[in-house]
């Protein structure tokens, strides 16, 4: 988490530009992908996953949450 606000705390408005939306992703997916082990998880479990952190991360961005927590 410490990484991703890291990766989020100088980007302005970084919901709004999809530019930004897919660095986040790919962030998020890049992490996934190395952290959880595989077999264990397949490659449908980790995209899986990661859109459901990015979903996460974007409503906690866009309600100010995501930052200051």
């Amino acid at each position: 988490m410490t990484a991703l606000r890291g990766l989020l705390a100088p980007l302005e408005r970084w919901t709004d530009k999809e530019q930004t939306q897919a660095e986040v992703e790919i962030f998020i997916l890049d992490r996934l992908y190395s952290d959880l082990p595989s077999p264990s998880f397949t490659e449908a479990d980790k995209q899986e996953a990661a859109a459901i952190v990015y979903r996460h991360v974007w409503q906690q961005s866009v309600s100010g949450a995501f930052l200051s927590g």
